[in-house]
């Protein structure tokens, strides 16, 4: 897995967020938010020790880790699986987003664990609205309010 980091970014989490971008998508989205990153070849190859002492100097910094991409979904599930637990044991006080393409049905139960909010969904043109999400099919899903 390959990743592009990205801090601070304020939107549209309203707090110091830290955007890890994974490379890869499969969806094919219509005019795509991030087109380049369909690619599985951008970005750093993605080394959890490291990027955990990066983060953790930093930790200070940001109150959110993100994961956006590209999509989390259409990477190797167990990569995905070991880097999201990782954070999520290394830093338990920070709040995890997770922006998807999947829908939440397609989602296995370490997602539900981990992330304390969701947005699910494809971007899809014919839906295209102003401000986020970006189409009206997407849906930001709140742990303990739309999951438990």
């Amino acid at each position: 897995m390959r990743i592009i980091l990205q801090f601070p970014v304020f939107s549209p989490y309203e707090k110091a967020t830290c955007e890890i971008y994974v490379s890869g998508c499969k969806a094919n989205c219509y005019n795509c938010h991030n087109p380049e990153l369909q690619s599985f070849e951008i970005g750093e190859e993605l080394n959890i020790e490291k990027l955990i002492n990066y983060l953790e100097e930093r930790k200070e910094l940001f109150k959110v880790i993100s994961i956006t991409g590209g999509d989390l979904y259409w990477q190797n599930e167990i990569e995905a699986m070991r880097l999201c637990s990782t954070l999520k044991l290394c830093f338990p006080e920070k709040e995890f987003w997770l922006f998807t393409g999947a829908e939440f049905i397609q989602l296995s139960n370490w997602y539900i664990k981990i992330f304390n909010y969701i947005k699910t969904g494809r971007y899809r043109e014919e839906f295209k609205q102003t401000g986020f999400p970006a189409s009206s099919n997407q849906k930001l899903l709140k742990k303990g309010v739309d999951y438990v």
